[in-house]
């Protein structure tokens, strides 16, 4: 993926279509050109790059379910907004989402399964039903199934690429685009993206005694500026969950 000329062409979108699909594909871009990692031994520390990627990969580990709820925090040069969200996965299976105002006021309902993206708007009465291979004319780009669940379940890879490897307080990964700061356990802090004058800074913190980051961070430099944090108050692994779904009959199907 070509970061550059991905940001020219989302120039074309409206401002908020392009706030969103930049947050989607940031979120995306570690996962092209990756390779399966078959055996990898944890007893003997990272001696060079490749060792150290294959750790990180192999370190990811998906729950047959989890469910988070907390907040999201949106800021550009416009606007400054902080909604609630509920996350919903089951393991290769379906992703929900709900994001509603204060008050609990619902705005959207989401949810993606491997065959189909279902969609229901609250502000303006509407829906619809499409196929998942639909999903890169919202966003712009090839996404799948997969690499949806990646980014909800907090399993981030490192972009296959040729870094300078150092250790000190954590392993850092440095290359012409991309640099990676590593935790001793193999999780990602922080990662960066640069091309040009666009930068895109993402970061995971406050993890929990499951090694689950319970907060999120994402900053997007380029002619338009964005900022998001998403807080987890809850986080449950392997409780099995509904996905309610029901599109009321007045509205209106997007076609």
């Amino acid at each position: 993926m070509d970061l550059k000329n991905y940001l020219k062409k989302s120039q074309k979108g409206s401002s908020m279509n392009k706030i969103y699909t930049l947050l989607i594909i940031s979120l995306l871009l570690h996962s092209c050109g990756l390779k399966k990692v078959d055996k990898v031994y944890f007893s003997v520390p990272p001696q060079n790059d490749k060792e150290l990627i294959a750790r990180v990969n192999a370190k990811n580990n998906y729950p047959e379910w989890l469910y988070l709820k907390g907040k999201i925090n949106l800021k550009n040069k416009d606007q400054n907004v902080t909604l609630n969200v509920s996350v919903k996965n089951r393991k290769d299976s379906i992703i929900w989402l709900n994001i509603s105002a204060p008050f609990g006021i619902e705005v959207f309902r989401a949810q993606l399964t491997p065959d189909s993206i279902y969609f229901i708007n609250r502000t303006n009465k509407t829906w619809f039903i499409k196929s998942s291979s639909r999903i890169k004319d919202y966003l712009k780009t090839e996404i799948s199934f997969d690499e949806v669940q990646e980014m909800i379940t907090a399993n981030t890879r490192v972009v296959k690429e040729k870094y300078s490897f150092s250790k000190d307080e954590h392993y850092t990964l440095n290359s012409q685009y991309f640099n990676y700061t590593i935790s001793a356990f193999y999780r990602i802090l922080n990662a960066s993206l640069v091309e040009d004058e666009n930068k895109i800074d993402y970061s995971f913190s406050d993890f929990n005694e499951n090694n689950f980051p319970k907060e999120f961070s994402l900053k997007i430099k380029s002619k338009e500026n964005f900022e998001a944090t998403l807080n987890y108050s809850k986080i449950e692994f392997n409780s099995q969950q509904i996905f309610p779904f029901k599109i009321p009959d007045s509205y209106v199907e997007i076609k």
